[in-house]
């Protein structure tokens, strides 16, 4: 696959740039996206690679830009789709946007809403629906498409992000589209009871709560306090980028957050941490396939219960300094799992390490009622798994087998992946388009480092 940005920028991300452009070029020759994936598995796994940066983190620190008229840079900032069309929702209502060597220089001084945002552009994906906070900050008043982006599965409700802005003064209507302004005054800072609204536990509602919360209250007067937020590694990646361009926040990594309001925000040079799904995703591919890999520009920070995971299953896992170094060489052992703790996110990734572990293992899903889309293909592939209520159980087996696979969505394509490097055979999947959502160059990377995946395109697949 070609780089996004460097392929496509020159004719996409200008001021003048028509946003039906992305919909004419993407998979196509300029940027061709692999209809099918054939892998070759049982290969072992070795040398280094580097892990883009934080593709969840980045998304709203695009979004975030919007916060100021001075130039944002993000370093390390990751080549996925998210960002194209985020950026490119930016260019159509007149921001600069250059993309160069993993640097994201974002100047939105010009920025103004005469130009409509494409419905079907902007729901091509999630994360676009954080411009609602931050350009009814811009200019007071914002009416966007009523978002429905991201993978299929479950319901990604709106109301927590709409009911975050009318704690704080905004007046919101939801109907086909969402219109919300704010008062003449300005929205006022105020204590946010996530807790009292979504509950203690872990759900669906309080991340998207929690960052409408830090994008709105950075700027609004007085103190906002955040009961009950969400305090995964995006979150505080997200804290850590607002307070370089001058927001007063603490708290962030615990279930309170306490943001005093100021009256601008500056430009920043930001450097984007690594993605820990991305890194979860290649220690799971050493995992199912043994050997010994580095892993450059990646950190374990914010990834303790992912780590004690791994390494209960019997992986081996050490950091030095900016380079981790993961290695497997034993059969996997069992573990129980829940996304109370565990991120949503890697749970697929687990539960092919689980399909291969040494006796049963499960995996409670908190969060989406249609995370387990994969545990169907899995059971194509030869795992042992059944699911009951939010809870998928697996009885490992020494080896997976190829087969023909599809993947519903994201995660679910990265764990397939995954499946295919560990089983006997030639693994086809489909569907693994959604990849470029998430990863950047996810199977040319796994090759460099010994891996045997060939990309089908169109009419060959």
């Amino acid at each position: 696959m070609h780089s996004i940005f460097t392929q496509m920028q020159k004719m996409m991300l200008t001021k003048t740039s028509d946003l039906s452009l992305l919909q004419s070029f993407y998979g196509t020759e300029i940027f061709p996206i692999p209809d099918v994936l054939n892998i070759q598995g049982q290969r072992c796994l070795n040398g280094s690679v580097s892990i883009e940066g934080n593709k969840v983190s980045s998304v709203t620190m695009i979004a975030a830009s919007l916060l100021t008229t001075e130039p944002v840079i993000l370093k390390h900032s990751p080549d996925m789709l998210d960002h194209l069309v985020l950026c490119q929702c930016l260019a159509q209502m007149g921001a600069d946007v250059t993309y160069m060597e993993q640097t994201l220089q974002l100047s939105c001084r010009q920025v103004h809403l005469e130009n409509s945002l494409p419905v079907e552009t902007f729901n091509s994906v999630h994360g676009t629906i954080y411009l609602l906070p931050t350009l009814l900050i811009r200019h007071g008043w914002v009416q966007l498409p009523r978002n429905q982006g991201g993978c299929n599965i479950g319901v990604r409700p709106i109301e927590p992000m709409v009911e975050v802005l009318q704690m704080l003064g905004a007046k919101v209507v939801l109907g086909e589209t969402i219109e919300a302004s704010v008062p003449s005054s300005g929205l006022k800072g105020c204590h946010i009871q996530l807790n009292l609204c979504y509950g203690v536990k872990n759900n669906k509602f309080i991340s998207s709560a929690t960052k409408t919360a830090l994008l709105a209250g950075v700027l609004a007067n007085g103190e906002t306090v955040i009961e009950g937020a969400y305090w995964g590694r995006f979150i505080i990646d997200l804290c850590s980028f607002l307070r370089s361009m001058g927001a007063q926040i603490e708290g962030e990594g615990t279930r309170c957050i306490r943001i005093q309001g100021v009256t601008s925000l500056h430009g920043t040079h930001f450097t984007v941490p690594s993605d820990p799904q991305v890194l979860s995703t290649y220690i799971g591919a050493v995992a199912v396939t043994g050997g010994q890999v580095h892993f450059q520009q990646a950190s374990l920070t914010g990834m303790d219960v992912e780590v004690a995971a791994f390494r209960s299953m019997g992986i081996s896992i050490e950091q030095n300094a900016d380079t981790i170094v993961v290695i497997c060489k034993e059969r996997l052992r069992p573990v129980v799992l829940t996304t109370e703790t565990l991120p949503t996110d890697v749970g697929p990734i687990f539960a092919v390490l689980m399909s291969l572990a040494d006796g049963p293992s499960s995996l409670e899903e908190v969060i989406w009622e249609h995370r387990f889309g994969y545990a169907s293909q899995l059971r194509y592939m030869g795992g042992l798994n059944n699911e009951h209520q939010r809870t998928l159980y697996c009885t490992g087996v020494p080896t997976l087998r190829a087969a023909p696979v599809h993947a519903p969505d994201l995660r679910s394509a990265a764990a397939l992946v995954l499946a295919g490097l560990s089983a006997q055979g030639t693994t086809q999947i489909t569907g693994t388009s959604h990849l470029v959502r998430g990863y950047a160059n996810l199977p040319q990377k796994l090759n460099a480092l010994g891996a045997n995946i060939q990309p089908v395109f169109g009419d060959l697949a």
